[in-house]
């Protein structure tokens, strides 16, 4: 058994489990020096030892472990080690395993090779997640809550793991990184401008954050594509707003949320996707989103063009009103760029 350990009296513990051996001691100096009591592991075997010895706070496990796979892992910390956080470390391409972990009670998804800064973050993140699940379980136990408010605690954990996938997904790729959170800030922005209240605002900030998470069921070669799609293509990026409900429904309280996710990419006046709704029939959050999306997608770098300025894009999206988007929310959202021009001029330049 292999076993390197830093410890560090009263800090949090991490337990690292990761056959690469440069990448176990890359990760395992990083944690430390970021004050973390860091130890690696090789293997399952060896993390079951150490788990049995120490307590850890947290303990992050590659997907890609040789021998005996690292979901019996991670089911073992569910099982015999609650109070443990567990993060989940694997290649670009497996975001299928990546969700089933995520549902499974993983805290966050780390893409391989590991960038150590943008791991640092995440790792503090999920240690302030898995100290908030500790003391809401202590609340339950001690108000003895009864199991509807266990399953919303779950349903809220989960979200939050999907969240953090769905950005480290997007942050794979420079032509996607951060367009879900521009577009929820968008579409909030809009939804506003046309007078929804505070819950509809709410539900499209929330949806805006999830509303690509289908793209995980698409092939790498074809999001990543810098030429046109083919007719197949194209058709088998239509299926993600399926995949995404699909994600979501289980979990998700709120099935209008669940809804503009599957229909974000309708068009107002028919022909969209998956539904070929239109008009009144496509729920409203939905339409917001299909406006905020589009105007991101315009104005950010796409493999096959380059970013429209802000007149153009704004152009590109009064032709289309009345077809592919609803025209008095064309204009909310026309409105909203022009009184943030200064933030969206910088943007244009560079920023995020």
């Amino acid at each position: 058994m292999e076993l390197m350990s830093m410890p560090a009296e009263g800090r949090p513990r991490v337990l690292l489990v990761e056959e690469d051996a440069t990448a176990r001691r890359l990760l395992v100096t990083a944690l430390a020096d970021a004050g973390w009591a860091a130890e690696a592991a090789p293997d399952v075997s060896s993390a079951l030892v150490a788990l049995t010895k120490r307590s850890f706070s947290l303990v992050i496990i590659g997907l890609d472990l040789r021998g005996r796979p690292g979901h019996d892992l991670a089911a073992v910390i569910a099982e015999r080690w609650p109070e443990v956080g567990v993060v989940v470390a694997g290649p670009t391409a497996d975001t299928a395993a990546a969700v089933a972990w995520m549902q499974a009670g993983a805290y966050d998804y780390l893409i391989k090779p590991i960038d150590v800064k943008d791991a640092l973050a995440r790792m503090d993140r999920a240690l302030e997640r898995r100290n908030l699940v500790i003391e809401e379980r202590r609340q339950q136990q001690q108000l003895r809550v009864g199991a509807v408010n266990r399953t919303r605690v779950a349903r809220r954990l989960f979200l939050g793991a999907i969240k953090s996938l769905s950005s480290a997904l997007e942050a794979k790729d420079i032509y996607t990184r951060g367009h879900s959170e521009r577009v929820s800030r968008m579409a909030v922005e809009t939804a506003r401008a046309v007078g929804l209240g505070v819950e509809g605002v709410g539900r499209v900030r929330l949806a805006g954050r999830l509303h690509d998470i289908g793209k995980i069921g698409v092939r790498e070669s074809v999001l990543s594509k810098p030429a046109a799609l083919t007719p197949a293509e194209y058709e088998h990026v239509q299926t993600h707003p399926i995949i995404g409900e699909r994600i979501l429904a289980p979990t998700l309280i709120d099935a209008e949320i669940v809804r503009m996710v599957r229909h974000h990419h309708e068009r107002y006046g028919g022909g969209g996707y998956p539904d070929s709704l239109a008009g009144s029939d496509i729920p409203l959050g939905a339409r917001v989103l299909a406006v905020a999306d589009a105007f991101d997608a315009l104005t950010s770098d796409r493999p096959y063009r380059p970013r429209l300025s802000l007149e153009d894009a704004v152009g590109v999206l009064r032709e289309g009103a009345g077809a592919q988007w609803q025209p008095t929310l064309v204009e909310a959202l026309v409105q909203v760029v022009a009184e943030s021009g200064g933030r969206m001029e910088r943007r244009q330049a560079g920023g995020s």
